[in-house]
């Protein structure tokens, strides 16, 4: 992920660059399921399923790919907006998590890797989860994961950003 946000610097992340999906579902804000999963509520799905942890239902729910069918299927413009996106929807989420639940434990993971019929399109994911240490953690030895770019990000590090 440090190569891609040294191609693409990403500054002064805005809500307008978040796709107007992303940010309905960010402005409908947080709850806890049941099981005490923080979740965005309007993802949370009609119907309940079986998770086999807090963990697991959270990022079941809260992960989705990022809206791209508006952007040049390869190059530089179609990633570095990519990057973006999931990076204003990741913070302004974070942000909203932060004032629903009172503290900074929620985390974003944004994603993008090669996909498609041929490998050959970038394609983006933010997760959402919470970060409890007595759990491990959504994606472990993250600065060893190969074949796609990723970053944990929490609400501290939108600093970077602005």
């Amino acid at each position: 992920m440090s190569e891609l946000l040294q191609e693409f610097p990403v500054a002064d992340l805005k809500d307008e660059d978040i796709p107007p999906m992303f940010l309905e579902v960010m402005r409908e804000g947080w709850s806890y399921t049941p099981n005490g999963a923080r979740v965005l509520t309007d993802l949370i799905p009609d119907f309940a399923s079986p998770y086999f942890d807090v963990l697991q239902e959270e990022t079941s729910i809260n992960g989705r790919g990022m809206i791209d069918y508006d952007l040049p299927s390869t190059g530089p413009e179609r990633t570095g907006t990519l990057l973006k996106r999931c990076l204003s929807y990741g913070f302004s989420a974070l942000a909203e998590a932060s004032k629903t639940f009172g503290d900074q434990e929620v985390r974003a993971y944004v994603s993008l890797s090669l996909g498609g019929s041929n490998d050959d399109t970038m394609t983006a994911n933010v997760t959402f989860c919470t970060n409890d240490p007595n759990v491990a953690s959504y994606i472990r030895n993250l600065e060893n994961v190969q074949n796609e770019a990723i970053i944990e990000l929490s609400l501290e590090d939108r600093s970077l950003w602005n």
